[in-house]
């Protein structure tokens, strides 16, 4: 290849795979903003029914107290009351006992579907980082290699008139240099 045929420059896919990234973080973002919501409401729910588990547990203690102070022969009538109200309270505490682990099995499954997607995002966002280092440095690498070329002059190039009888040698010492750096860049890069 003559040196004034610039080389074709070399095709670029970082794009099109960074957008891929971005397109999928894009569909996962806003499944993960509802679920976010649902979770709102859904622990909302749960604090809700446990608040009444615990006081439905409360009456049902207190009842129970109640009860354990009077015998069926003393007040019947209180007695029958207290009764009443403890079968109640103790159904409104089973009622409530379903309901809350309910809530809680569906808070679990919303947490761990949230997760997933984060842990999904998470992921997309560090391979987007690597391949905008990637590219980075392949842009850097790119231009190394033009500089290299612009200072791999011809030795007819070199006499243009007037003698410099160390430059052929600190063109070698730079492109040297040069190759040095793009192979670590390389190194890096991997």
């Amino acid at each position: 290849m003559s040196r004034d045929a610039a080389p074709a420059p070399p095709l670029d896919n970082y794009a099109e795979f960074i957008g891929r990234l971005d397109a999928a973080a894009g569909k996962l973002t806003p499944r993960r903003d509802a679920l976010a919501k649902a979770l709102g409401a859904a622990e909302l729910l749960f604090n809700q029914n446990h608040a009444g588990l615990e006081l439905w547990g409360q009456r049902l203690s207190l009842i129970n107290q109640l009860l354990a102070r009077h015998t069926a022969a003393q007040h019947a009538r209180r007695y029958s009351t207290l009764k009443e109200l403890h079968d109640v309270a103790f159904k409104m505490e089973q009622m409530f006992t379903s309901r809350t682990q309910r809530v809680q099995g569906v808070c679990r499954a919303i947490r761990a579907r949230r997760d997933q997607i984060n842990t999904s995002l998470f992921e997309l966002e560090k391979s987007r980082v690597k391949l905008t280092s990637s590219r980075m440095l392949a842009l850097e690498r790119e231009n190394l290699r033009k500089v290299a070329n612009d200072l791999s002059v011809p030795a007819e190039g070199i006499n243009l008139g007037f003698p410099d009888p160390g430059l052929r040698e600190s063109l070698r010492e730079a492109r040297e240099a040069i190759i040095l750096a793009e192979a670590l860049l390389e190194v890096k890069g991997n």
